[in-house]
């Protein structure tokens, strides 16, 4: 049986989801209320014995090693199934998928790259860890998240067809996963998807969909033509929480295996730069770095940053306006007014605010807000703005471009978690010109082993920015992921 205190509940509206219940991955209020903010999120007290049976597993399988922490395994458990059950499963899955892509589920790698550490002009003293996603299944952390929710499924649901929006790591991971389920996969790309992913996709069976987008439609339109899917019946197979919730606890084990390895290598970490599109990877290490702190605390809080690009960075917009609101609460002001789905400030303004010059007066306001952190000044601004999501979060107003395309959602449809541990750490959202990008992708192809796109390596280009800024003490280690390979 799931313990009572498993549940799931909206961060927005609060409404609860009973655990039992596999069939409702959003908040039945998300039409009904679009001002708030819904995201499914799971709710669980794991006690730290049952948080530490990971350690006992010899299994490097994510989803075997840290089942106990996932909602998935509970409900198998409370529908009757026995853990030897459980472990079948994966096992038969992930053999399907090593038939269909080559490998199954293992650990990554965690390196240290003092190369490229070097190149990009850190200390000799700093270490530079990179976690390898590269030659995960399907070639990034996707199937993670994809995986975690296909646990979560039943039977009768794997006759539903599958539907997502993507046009590249996401929808072939859904594309392998979901073959060696065997269910059907609808697949939402835009007009320009690569070639090379198109026929991949092709090949494992999936239905594409291309989308055009239309005039006066705010919003990527394949995205909402796969809403349209699955109003229509279709699972909602995706890596975006608010459609649905069980994908974050899947890209959860990625996180989990980076702490693990720091304390196996008894290694402290300053910095953690994760790239940000739809957000789904960042709120998975937001939520599992919570986790850890609570059950296993890491010798150093990591701060917590983002990067996004020029192109499109809408949550890098909603941070700033919520450390607008904060900025007035702590001198005791009124709230600044907010326009609806406008910004105050143009693209260019934007962007221009974002540059180096500014990263270290954006850590000292950053600093500010986590020691307040617990104020009511505080608290106060967090509960409005999952409250009030129409005030910090829209989709981008122009079509995106950026060489790092993978990270081009017109919309951060998980920035809630995401903005809450940068305010938490002393985190900050950092905004990368295409030069940086390309730096950054051009510096971990020749100083690394490593084989990343342009997306899985912009990460990098946060920490280029926070040292060419001086941001960086001598003494500090930063992480970055590197998880989509080049194709």
């Amino acid at each position: 049986m799931i313990p009572q205190h498993h549940y799931v509940s909206c961060t927005g509206c609060g409404t609860r989801v009973h655990a039992y219940d596999s069939t409702t991955f959003a908040c039945p209020n998300r039409d009904c209320m679009p001002e708030v903010n819904h995201i499914l999120q799971k709710k669980h007290v794991i006690t730290s014995a049952l948080w530490q049976r990971s350690q006992l597993e010899d299994s490097r399988n994510p989803f075997v090693r840290y089942r106990h922490r996932l909602l998935g395994y509970h409900r198998a458990l409370n529908a009757h199934h026995t853990d030897i059950d459980y472990l079948e499963r994966i096992a038969q899955l992930d053999g399907a998928l090593a038939a269909i892509d080559g490998t199954g589920f293992t650990e990554t790698p965690l390196t240290v790259e003092t190369g490229l550490a070097e190149a990009i002009g850190l200390d000799p003293q700093q270490k530079l860890f990179v976690k390898n996603e590269t030659h995960n299944v399907a070639g990034s952390h996707k199937a993670r998240h994809l995986f975690g929710v296909l646990l979560n499924l039943s039977k009768e649901a794997l006759k539903k067809p599958f539907a997502i929006a993507s046009c590249g790591n996401a929808a072939l991971a859904a594309a392998v996963v979901s073959k060696a389920a065997g269910a059907h996969l609808e697949v939402y790309i835009p007009t320009d998807a690569e070639p090379a992913v198109v026929e991949r996709l092709k090949a494992l069976g999936a239905t594409l969909h291309i989308c055009e987008r239309r005039e006066g439609e705010l919003g990527d339109p394949c995205y909402l033509r796969s809403l349209d899917a699955v109003k229509n019946g279709a699972i909602p197979f995706t890596c975006q929480g608010p459609d649905n919730g069980l994908t974050i606890e899947g890209g959860q084990t990625l996180a989990y295996e980076l702490f693990d390895q720091w304390h196996a290598q008894n290694q402290s970490c300053h910095h953690l730069f994760v790239q940000v599109g739809g957000g789904a990877l960042a709120s998975s290490s937001a939520q599992a770095l919570a986790e850890a702190m609570h059950h296993q605390p890491l010798p150093v809080l990591p701060r917590f940053h983002t990067v996004q690009t020029r192109g499109a960075f809408p949550l890098a917009r909603a941070y700033d306006r919520i450390v607008k609101l904060i900025d007035a609460r702590l001198h005791g002001l009124d709230f600044p007014t907010l326009r609806p789905y406008e910004d105050d400030m143009s693209v260019e303004q934007r962007a221009a605010d974002h540059d180096s010059a500014s990263i270290s007066q954006r850590l000292i306001m950053a600093d500010c807000i986590r020691s307040a952190w617990d104020s009511t000044a505080v608290q106060s601004v967090i509960r409005y703005a999952v409250a009030n999501k129409h005030l910090f979060m829209w989709p981008w107003e122009s079509a995106p471009h950026s060489i790092a395309h993978g990270i081009l959602d017109d919309e951060t449809y998980d920035w809630y978690n995401i903005v809450c541990t940068m305010l938490r750490t002393g985190g900050i959202p950092l905004v990368a010109d295409e030069d940086h990008l390309e730096l950054a992708h051009r510096l971990a192809h020749e100083k690394t082993d490593i084989t990343p796109s342009a997306t899985g390596s912009a990460g990098l280009a946060g920490v280029i920015l926070m040292k060419e800024a001086h941001a960086l003490a001598e003494f500090e280690n930063v992480a970055v992921y590197f998880t989509g390979i080049e194709r």
